[in-house]
């Protein structure tokens, strides 16, 4: 009966963990498109700049309010690095559609091919 008990513990811990993890993850992800989405009108430098400070200040308040000591743990790195790398992609995502070549759509592309071909 106590190495049931030992394995429910040890499975409710683990499920806790993951959905504790998986907030903090969620919640990194949407600071960060938030974070991009919301400072669309500044320049590119202030934008960056805006996006590393809103990702560490948590981590920050964290480090402050726990100790030097967990600032090692990964646990602190990922909000950080996910907050990062969401707001990056925006970022990359938004530049790419603004330098996308803008090629009108032809009308009649099978009849285009037709005639690419006939013609000498």
């Amino acid at each position: 009966m106590g190495l049931i008990l030992i394995l429910l513990a040890l499975t409710l811990a683990l499920v806790v963990a993951l959905v504790g993890l998986a907030v903090t993850l969620t919640a990194s992800v949407a600071l960060g498109l938030a974070t991009a989405a919301v400072s669309r009108r500044l320049p590119l430098w202030a934008r960056i700049t805006l996006l590393l400070a809103v990702a560490a200040a948590p981590s920050a308040t964290l480090v402050s309010t726990l100790g030097a000591w967990a600032t090692w743990q990964l646990a602190l790195a990922l909000p950080i690095l996910t907050t990062v790398a969401a707001g990056a992609a925006l970022l990359a995502f938004e530049a790419r559609k603004h330098r996308a070549p803008r090629i009108r759509p032809t009308a009649w592309p099978a009849l285009q091919g037709r005639a690419a071909h006939l013609r000498p």
